[in-house]
């Protein structure tokens, strides 16, 4: 019954999330560098900061471990 809860729950694999997390954080990081700064310029810096700041998010924050069950 547990495996089948855990299978089901499970729609997204960890690849997908991962890239989507990638891809939203530089589309806020543009956003919020051309908010800030209302130049074209910010908008490279803001997705850089962003894809960094996700990197170390997927790197360090985001692995889980796996199940003992």
């Amino acid at each position: 019954m547990e495996n089948q809860i855990d299978n089901n729950c499970t729609s997204i694999d960890a690849g997908k999330a991962k890239g989507i997390i990638l891809l939203v954080a530089v589309v806020f990081g543009a956003l919020i560098g051309f908010t800030a700064n209302e130049t074209f310029l910010s908008i490279f810096g803001g997705a850089v900061i962003g894809l960094i700041i996700a990197a170390i998010f997927n790197s360090v924050i985001y692995p889980q471990k796996p199940s003992d069950r």
